[in-house]
């Protein structure tokens, strides 16, 4: 059964709201920042890395959750609600969060371009800069944009 998209509006809140009071900075990613429906799970960005062991601590104990997959950063909320964690160090955020927003072929284009993950990327635009590419905004990721850039070599 998939839930109305309003139930996952309405958690998403309340997990950035615990991240900042683990003093974790969040970013959506995923499909929902792509504008996509029916959403898998919702999926978020962490700044900086923690262990598994860290991550099983923290989503233990966080009350939104019901369930997690133990060394996975991954739980279930008490409404069945699947919610992913990535996380990236700061220097190369920016790839990360085009490599987590996706789509898989769009970012399988990337990863074949000159300087995919060097750092410093802190950011989408610094990622995007790194291969050549001007920022594509998320809603418009798909392979059929490198078609559009000249010289970007597509599928």
């Amino acid at each position: 059964m998939t839930l109305p998209l309003s139930a996952y509006l309405d958690l998403e809140p309340h997990v950035l709201a615990w991240a900042a009071g683990q003093g974790w900075q969040l970013q959506r990613t995923g499909p929902l920042r792509r504008g996509e429906w029916p959403l898998p799970r919702l999926e978020f960005l962490r700044e900086g890395v923690l262990t598994s062991g860290e991550w099983d601590a923290a989503l233990t104990a966080c009350p939104l959750f019901i369930e997690l997959v133990s060394g996975k950063r991954e739980a279930r909320s008490r409404e069945g609600i699947g919610v992913k964690f990535y996380q990236a160090p700061t220097e190369s955020l920016g790839f990360a969060q085009i490599a987590h927003t996706g789509p898989a072929e769009f970012v399988a284009a990337c990863r074949r371009l000159p300087g995919w993950d060097q750092v410093p990327a802190s950011d989408e635009t610094a990622a995007f800069a790194r291969v050549g590419l001007p920022c594509v905004p998320p809603s418009q990721r798909n392979p059929e944009v490198f078609a559009m850039l000249a010289g970007v070599p597509g599928d």
